[in-house]
């Protein structure tokens, strides 16, 4: 495609959450443009945990069983304090409804190398390192943005080149980090829920087994705050609060990083120092997250404290859950209320996500001895209730249940067998807008209503039990024992897996794909008969 030529998607930003969106655009049929400031991959680990909503997203690009060789299932993330009395507990040991393990630590690099590989295989893709975004036009029906060359200098630091380049699209897609250069072009502040703190990270490949006793957590010493986790199943992390006072020049040298790890058996003789770095952790929504034919996603619109390991997973999310509505809007499907209900999505159910991280922050960040005490004490007579339920989406576009309250859920995912052919449902029978109906509940799909799954890349799929002579098995029982669970016959549920509408009643499963018309509007030609 010629610089003359509009792409469909010019995006900047190609980290986790970049890949992730060219990915899914890809894959979709959509040709993407990516352009990114640094020259190659960023190749250090910063985030380190995913769960399984995000293995489910990782599933549909194709690398999740590639991802799980290396990476570490967590069964516990454990608060404790200086005593080592456990204050907290999150408890990891259970699959989660997506069909993987409920939570997973991770080495970044991986991760990102996996998505490139996935990314660059894809014909409509093309990714362009080394460029950095500069100045933006915006038109009637395009967006046309300039880049300048980048390149290393003797310090590693980046330096503006002199060759420019034009490239437009039909939208932009700012996945390009906290310092957003779209974000500062659609004009949007950013909330700041006024949690800053920084610590020192110290990234390990360990030369020999290194067992401390106490894997992953934190431990919510006055002394100095720190943690401690498995990164995947080759690395090692440590993080140490900076104590009021100290500075970042302080913390840089090694030999500051090694006397911090030194009470826990780590030396220079049994783990290779492969990162060290001081992060200011932060906590910050933008007001807006699209303006016309520009979005934002990952940390372009928000950014949160790592207590709860949903930094990276939340920009994830936004991905997928930008990606289908834009399909749709490239087909001519929903409006601007489709592209609308985005934010008002994601922004809540990340705003809820910063609060909780920013609690998690406040039990570990106490640097008083009289403040850690009372707060021990106070978790010693129960007085601390429990962490929240994770979110759900709870505002956008979702439609009405009938005898139930799942939507805004996320849907299940279990193993299914269609003939001699066994997996989990998406790797058999794919994702996209799904109508799943309930063991034993089999019912007729007049034409006009099967034509608007299959115009928007959907399905209606009868679940059968074994030896019962369905077409599409459920081995396990795991969707059996879901439905009679929530007491429901039917779930439809959206390409970003949440739950958009459910029924106990048969007689108005049709009616749920009424609620996406009513949502989106006309979704199939007129010609289609009722």
């Amino acid at each position: 495609m010629s610089q003359q030529e509009i792409y469909d998607f010019v995006q900047v930003g190609y980290g986790p959450v970049g890949q992730t969106m060219a990915g899914l655009l890809g894959k979709a049929g959509y040709s993407v443009a990516v352009f990114e400031r640094w020259p190659t991959l960023y190749g250090r680990a910063r985030a380190g945990h995913i769960d399984h909503e995000i293995m489910r997203i990782f599933q549909s690009l194709g690398i999740a069983e590639r991802l799980e060789e290396d990476m570490f299932r967590a069964t516990k993330y454990v608060f404790r304090n200086a005593a080592g009395e456990t204050l907290i507990t999150f408890d990891w040991d259970r699959d989660g409804i997506s069909g993987w393990p409920s939570d997973y630590i991770m080495y970044q690099p991986l991760i990102e190398d996996a998505l490139d590989d996935a990314v660059r295989a894809l014909p409509e893709v093309s990714i362009h390192q080394g460029w950095e975004a500069v100045a933006l036009v915006r038109h009637a029906d395009h967006v046309e943005v300039e880049f300048r060359s980048v390149r290393l200098g003797a310090e590693g630091e980046k330096v503006l080149g002199d060759d420019v380049r034009i490239v437009r699209g039909r939208y932009l897609i700012g996945a390009d980090g906290a310092n957003s250069f779209v974000r500062g072009q659609i004009g949007s502040g950013q909330k700041d829920f006024g949690f800053r703190e920084t610590w020192l990270v110290c990234d390990l490949e360990p030369l020999e087994p290194l067992d401390f006793g106490f894997d992953n957590g934190q431990i919510c010493d006055p002394a100095r705050p720190h943690c401690l986790f498995q990164l995947g199943k080759n690395h090692r992390r440590f993080e140490f609060a900076l104590l009021p006072g100290e500075t970042a020049a302080q913390m840089e040298s090694p030999e500051v990083a090694w006397e911090l790890m030194a009470p826990y058996g780590v030396t220079e003789k049994n783990a290779n120092l492969v990162r060290q770095a001081i992060y200011t952790f932060q906590s910050k929504l933008a007001d807006r997250w699209h303006n016309g034919r520009i979005f934002l996603v990952g940390d372009a619109a928000h950014v949160m404290p790592p207590f709860m390991g949903q930094g990276m997973c939340s920009g994830v999310r936004d991905a997928k859950a930008l990606a289908w509505r834009l399909d749709l809007a490239l087909r001519g499907i929903g409006g601007t209320n489709v592209l609308d209900s985005y934010r008002t999505e994601r922004a809540p159910h990340v705003a809820t996500l910063i609060g909780m991280s920013i609690e998690a922050g406040r039990v570990s960040c106490t640097f008083d001895p009289d403040t850690a005490a009372a707060r021990d004490e106070a978790f010693r007579r129960g007085d601390v209730p429990p962490p929240p339920p994770f979110p759900h989406i709870e505002a956008g576009l979702l439609g009405t249940d009938a005898g139930t309250d799942i939507a805004g859920t996320l849907a299940p995912q279990g193993r299914i067998a269609i003939g001699e052919t066994i997996g989990r449902f998406d790797d058999v029978l794919g994702s996209g807008w799904v109508l799943l109906l309930a063991p034993g509940s089999d019912v007729d799909i007049d034409a006009h209503r099967t034509a608007v799954l299959e115009h928007l890349g959907g399905k209606v799929v009868t679940l059968s039990a074994p030896g019962s002579g369905g077409e599409v098995v459920d081995i396990d029982g795991y969707y059996a024992d879901y439905f009679a669970e929530h007491r429901v016959v039917a779930i439809l549920y959206r390409p970003d897996f949440y739950i958009f509408a459910a029924t106990d009643e048969l007689a108005a499963i049709a009616s749920l794909v009424d609620q996406i018309e009513t949502s989106l509007g006309a979704v199939v030609p007129a010609q289609v008969a009722r």
